[in-house]
């Protein structure tokens, strides 16, 4: 699917956006990322998560969704800095995933902000949802029609961990 010039601007600003919030808000947290640049692409690809999160974004200029897909160490990590080790992550422990909804809140949240100083009007994000289970693929509708992206990192204190950014934006 073609893009021309002005919605490939949008695109990117709004990419590299929510890929920088993801990074910002992680390393406040004390956790570093490095984003794993030759395994981006278009479409989901988030293997070996056990847990998603997904969230709304619209306004003007802007109708999609922020999903984190993590595996169970970059959860566990999550949980322990979150929590300063006073929480052990378990994926059913309603306390333990509300972190991962938190998380997904505040990156979504500081990339809204980021983009509203940029021009984009009346942006707002809705609760998070959550999602457990073994190799979580997708959180995409059938009927979404737009350009999705996944932006995966590792932490950097352990490489094998992995979360993985998906943003989905409707034409």
């Amino acid at each position: 699917m073609a893009l021309d010039r002005p919605d490939l601007e949008k695109i990117t600003l709004l990419v590299n956006s929510f890929g920088k919030s993801m990074i910002e808000i992680s390393e406040k947290m004390g956790i570093s990322l490095s984003f794993i640049k030759r395994k981006a692409c278009l479409g989901i690809n988030a293997p070996g998560s056990k847990l998603a999160t997904l969230i709304s974004v619209h306004g003007e200029g802007c109708h999609g969704t922020v999903s984190l897909f993590m595996d169970f160490a970059s959860f566990s990590e999550y949980v322990d800095k979150m929590t300063h080790g006073m929480l052990e992550a378990s994926t059913t422990d309603d306390t333990a995933l509300s972190v991962a909804g938190e998380i997904s809140n505040m990156i979504s949240g500081y990339a809204v902000i980021t983009l509203s100083q940029k021009g984009f009007e009346g942006l707002d994000i809705t609760p998070p949802q959550i999602f457990t289970g073994e190799n979580i693929k997708t959180l995409r509708l059938p009927e979404d029609q737009g350009y999705t992206f996944t932006l995966p990192f590792h932490l950097s204190e352990n490489p094998e961990s992995l979360v993985y950014q998906v943003l989905l934006f409707r034409k």
